[in-house]
C-alpha cells in the first residue's frame, strides 16, 4: 500500500474531525478519572481552542491508495511564547498503525517546529494512555511533570 502526507490549510481543519473523534473516544476508554472530561469534549470546541491558542498551525494528513484520510498530526507554534511548539494531537487508523506513518508524521512536525524557531517543543499524553510513552522517547520526548487535577 503506498501513502501520501498532504498539509492542509485552516479551512480544511474539518477533514480530521471523523478520525479526531476516534481519538477522543480511545480516551474515552483508557481514562478512569476524567472520562466525563472527554465525553463532554467535542470537536467545535477541541478546533477553536487550537486556533485560539495557537499563532500558527500544521496539520498534516496521511492519504490512503483511495485518498481518504487515515491518520494526521497537528501541531502549532504558541500565540504569546513564539519559542514554544507543541504536537497537539496525532492519530493513526489502527489498521494502518505500525507502518512508520507515525514516525513520518511526528518528524516532520519536530523539522517544522525547528523551522519555526521554537526552542520548546512538548506534547502531552493522557493518563491511561502510557503505551505510547516509549514511541514519542525515540524522539526525545521525556515525562517532566505529573499535573494533579482535583475532582469535584
Amino acid at each position: 500500500m503506498s501513502y501520501q502526507i498532504k498539509r492542509l490549510d485552516y479551512e480544511e481543519l474539518d477533514l480530521i474531525q471523523p478520525l479526531w473523534e476516534k481519538l477522543n473516544q480511545i480516551h474515552v476508554d483508557l481514562s478512569h478519572d476524567f472520562k466525563n472530561r472527554y465525553i463532554e469534549m467535542n470537536w467545535d470546541n477541541r478546533k477553536s481552542k487550537l486556533i485560539e491558542k495557537s499563532k500558527e498551525l500544521m496539520i498534516e494528513t496521511v492519504l490512503n491508495d483511495q485518498n481518504c484520510i487515515i491518520g494526521y498530526c497537528i501541531s502549532s507554534i504558541d500565540k504569546i511564547n513564539h519559542k514554544a511548539g507543541e504536537i497537539e494531537s496525532v492519530y493513526i487508523e489502527e489498521s494502518h498503525r505500525n507502518s512508520g506513518l507515525g514516525k513520518q508524521l511526528i518528524n516532520h512536525a519536530i523539522e517544522w517546529l525547528r523551522e519555526k524557531g521554537t526552542t520548546e517543543q512538548k506534547l502531552i499524553v493522557g493518563v491511561g494512555n502510557e503505551k505510547v510513552l516509549d514511541f514519542y522517547k525515540q524522539f526525545n520526548f521525556f515525562p517532566m511533570h505529573l499535573v494533579l487535577q482535583r475532582i469535584e
